[in-house]
């Protein structure tokens, strides 16, 4: 209920706004956070001042639980645009309004629709905006962080732009499985120093094991 008062009042928002996307940025984050403060889950973030104010990075998080993305929303201090998986497109209202958020679409496997997406996020990054992604790929089975995706951090590599490494730690346990009740567990978010690809070349497989490597020791 709450996404849908908070999807029209953005509507309402965005037809008197230039900045419709942002618009439709500014009301996730409301919202989200709105959502945070009845929870009332306790959220640390430590950190928050490694994230460029002025330049655009690729924002590399872990993902433990459902709740990540509302957290994220809720506290990191810059906006940014998440690349999602295409399947949350295709749900009703909702894939509409990620669509008018501007967020990013990627279909694994599809070679041309990953260009497309490549190529779209590349502008987004020259355009001075963040963006988000989950290089695991998916929400982790048991909380443990998991093996990256290949392809999951090529948009900074081609794009030459910093990466900032984020470690969220308890919100596995917000939501246990099979369970349709939250629990009030204290959630830790870590920021770490905006971290430069340029030193790696070609070699982006070291590349992509050396951020993961960071984000496990920031868990």
């Amino acid at each position: 209920m709450s996404f849908i008062v908070g999807t029209l009042l953005t509507v309402l928002l965005s037809w008197v706004s230039g900045e419709k996307t942002l618009t439709y940025q500014r009301s996730a984050r409301l919202w989200a956070q709105f959502l945070g403060r009845i929870s009332g889950i306790p959220v640390k973030m430590e950190g928050a001042e490694n994230i460029p104010p002025k330049e655009a990075v690729v924002l590399v998080s872990n993902h433990q639980g459902a709740a990540d993305i509302l957290i994220l929303l809720a506290y990191l201090p810059v906006y940014f645009r998440f690349v999602i998986k295409k399947e949350l497109f295709k749900i009703p209202f909702f894939g509409w309004y990620l669509k008018k958020a501007g967020y990013l679409s990627v279909d694994r496997g599809a070679g041309e629709k990953a260009h497309k997406m490549f190529s779209e996020a590349e502008q987004v990054l020259k355009s001075g905006e963040n963006i988000l992604v989950f290089p695991e790929g998916t929400r982790s089975r048991d909380g443990k962080l998991q093996p990256f995706k290949r392809g999951s951090l090529l948009l900074a590599f081609r794009a030459k732009v910093k990466v900032v490494p984020i470690a969220i730690s308890g919100s596995f346990n917000i939501l246990p499985a099979q369970s349709i009740f939250y629990d009030k567990v204290p959630v830790k978010v870590n920021i770490g120093k905006p971290f430069s690809l340029e030193k790696y070349g070609t070699a982006y497989e070291k590349a992509l094991l050396d951020i993961h490597e960071i984000i496990r020791r920031m868990l």
